[in-house]
């Protein structure tokens, strides 16, 4: 297996990208496991996006229609801030809403400027081998916690990067040992690994090897397994989403049969990898509590009521729920409420309708493809990560982990180029 040789050679795809380029990559790379510093990187290839794209960045409608939507989220802010009187607000810290805005402007400013990276087949494909070396760091961390019972939290930069690592026996539903990794919470890991999916899916059918496939497969096996390992039901909605679009439903029988033998065979080489007899995912499934989930919409969208034009503000939900005596939660498991509670009914609207209208002009034009090329492939991926991500947040809110967010943000700017731009694929061609 010669890996020096396979380094090299994805080492010359990068080479010629200019240094905006180069620094998205570095910022996608280290953004699941050292969030700081995958942040500065993007937060300057940002900066040189808008000198190399500022004449175009409003020419895009959809770029136009969110700079709309922040104008509106800004008007509210000062509304409930300055002038919104009702005696619920006077008990919350108005830099509380300040502060939360900070989970939605910034990634508008991400938005416009990642869709400079995101033009081309080649920056697409480069974009997706860098996710999956970026999640290697955050399989180990699963490895290191679930099989060595190795627990954090680590930290360094002054503990501005920390692996959280917790002990899973001290864990809420300990005895079910729900994996975290170096994220904080099992559902934010269960969803960053579905993401991530179908980039290994598809790179994987792309490569052709022998020694990348063999890489490519262990770390789906990875993947696979550490995100049903979570225990999340979203994420093993979103294993299942993938699967189905990226390989159809006549390949899905040989998929599964590879996923299955390669789970035993690793439950072998590893006494207790898997524990089968663990069923609290399987009553996750079957005892869902839909009750619960209806009481945190039902709270909001009484709340909604009251506030309809432009909400209550970012990041009120929590202090607004325990005002009216209802359970502590922190958001409310649905991002259409949770938009139209912060920002207001209008507002939660047009993001909405905009976002699906890109959804579906999106999946329409991947139709068109040549199903037989890697084209297909890339930018069928990237559209099953983001229907995981859009029907995930049917049920949940992990957009408020900011590694979540700007994803989305990236899935977002890949689309709105994808969909405006004739004769796309036809810019730049490589061999994957």
């Amino acid at each position: 297996m010669n890996l020096k040789r396979i380094i090299f050679q994805n080492f010359n795809l990068v080479k010629d990208l200019d240094l905006g380029q180069k620094l998205f990559l570095l910022g996608i790379f280290f953004l699941p496991s050292a969030v700081p510093i995958g942040a500065l990187f993007l937060l300057v290839s940002i900066f040189f996006s808008f000198i190399n794209n500022k004449e175009n960045l409003l020419k895009n409608k959809w770029n136009f229609i969110f700079l709309v939507s922040n104008i509106i989220i800004l008007i509210g802010t000062i509304y409930n801030c300055f002038f919104n009187s009702s005696p619920a607000l006077v008990e919350i810290k108005k830099s509380i809403i300040w502060l939360n805005l900070f989970n939605w402007i910034p990634i508008y400013f991400a938005f416009l400027g990642f869709q400079f990276y995101l033009k081309t087949k080649k920056q697409i494909l480069i974009f997706q081998k860098v996710v999956i070396c970026g999640t290697i760091p955050v399989i180990i961390s699963c490895i290191l916690q679930k099989f060595l019972a190795i627990y954090g939290p680590f930290d360094t930069l002054f503990g501005t990067i920390v692996w959280f690592n917790y002990n899973i026996s001290e864990l809420p539903n300990a005895p079910n040992q729900r994996v975290t990794g170096l994220f904080n919470n099992p559902n934010y890991l269960g969803m960053w690994l579905s993401l991530c999916l179908p980039f290994g899916i598809s790179l994987l059918k792309l490569e052709k090897r022998k020694a990348s496939k063999i890489i490519l497969y262990i770390i789906n096996i990875f993947i696979i397994y550490f995100a049903i390992a979570t225990n999340s039901r979203n994420a093993l909605l979103g294993i299942l989403i993938s699967i189905l679009l990226i390989f159809g439903i006549r390949r899905i029988i040989y998929f599964s049969f590879f996923v299955s033998a390669g789970l035993v065979l690793f439950n072998i080489l590893l006494p207790n990898f898997i524990n089968f007899n663990d069923s609290y995912l399987y009553t996750k499934l079957v005892n869902f509590n839909l009750i619960a989930r209806m009481n945190i919409w039902q709270n909001a969208i009484n709340l909604i009521y009251q506030q309809p034009l432009l909400g209550w503000g970012a990041g009120t939900f929590p202090y607004l729920n325990k005002i009216i005596g209802a359970d502590n939660y922190q958001h409310t498991h649905n991002l259409f409420i949770e938009l139209a509670h912060n920002f207001g009914i209008p507002l939660a609207l047009v993001i909405s309708s905009t976002v699906f209208s890109i959804f579906i002009k999106s999946f329409n034009k991947i139709k068109r493809l040549d199903k037989s090329s890697s084209k297909y492939s890339i930018y069928t991926s990237f559209f099953a990560s983001f229907f995981v991500i859009l029907v995930a947040h049917i049920s949940d809110v992990t957009y408020y982990d900011g590694r979540i967010s700007i994803f989305f943000a990236i899935l977002l700017a890949g689309f709105t180029n994808f969909i405006e731009e004739k004769n796309y694929f036809e810019k730049i061609e490589i061999d994957p």
